[in-house]
């Protein structure tokens, strides 16, 4: 009996020695805004592992789609943070036709839980912010009232101790959205690498179970890798 309760004493601690070291400094916080500030933008696309993917003995299921993604710093001064515009196309382009998704990611500052916030925060009217990037006077007057985001979606990253990597998940069941397929509740199952010219994400959901749902079924996260600049 002595024996087990030592051992659980020793996880618990060694569980809150590992939660502590994720908790940045207010000086580390801020470092990683602007860390990411400075790597984020860009036009990346997951070509290389795609291409990869598809000449390998992969089941479908754990092979990564093609995907390509813009990141835009914009001056947004009526939001909180640093603002990005991003946006998805099915072939890089910027024929409306073939975007998917217009959004805004917002980078908080969050001292009391020493992490950096990303929010992702949608447009209410998404199709008139299609190749918002560039018009950038338009996010003058953008208010945040033209948006929806969850907090609880937040992924919370920190900085690792060689100052060459920012990475960090979604908090485990607590992001939440209804499967249309079927109905059923199905869970955020994420986590974000962001480096100088890279931009990974998991991307998945899993249902109350924590059963895989939605997305690739592979623990290799897709990766974005930066191809050139934005205009």
């Amino acid at each position: 009996m002595r024996a087990t309760f030592i051992i659980i004493v020793c996880a618990l601690l060694s569980s809150a020695a590992s939660a502590a070291e994720t908790k940045m400094s207010p000086a580390d916080v801020a470092k990683t805004m602007s860390l990411m500030e400075r790597w984020i933008g860009g036009n990346y696309s997951t070509q290389k592992q795609f291409d990869a993917d598809q000449v390998s003995t992969k089941p479908d299921t754990e092979k990564h789609r093609l995907m390509f993604q813009l990141f835009k710093r914009v001056d947004a001064p009526r939001l909180p943070g640093v603002v990005f515009f991003e946006q998805g196309s099915r072939d890089g382009s910027a024929d409306p036709d073939m975007i998917w998704r217009s959004a805004l990611i917002q980078l908080l500052p969050d001292e009391k839980l020493g992490v950096v916030r990303y929010r992702e925060l949608s447009f209410k009217d998404q199709k008139a912010w299609h190749n918002a990037h560039k018009t950038p006077a338009k996010f003058k007057e953008l208010t945040p009232d033209q948006v929806t985001w969850d907090a609880s979606c937040d992924f919370r990253v920190t900085l690792n101790a060689t100052g060459d990597e920012i990475a960090g998940p979604i908090p485990k069941m607590q992001c939440s959205r209804m499967n249309d397929g079927t109905g059923e509740r199905m869970y955020a199952d994420d986590k974000i690498v962001v480096k100088p010219g890279e931009f990974w994400f998991l991307g998945r959901y899993v249902n109350a179970k924590g059963e895989h749902v939605w997305g690739n079924e592979s623990n290799e996260l897709n990766k974005l890798v930066k191809f050139a600049d934005v205009p």
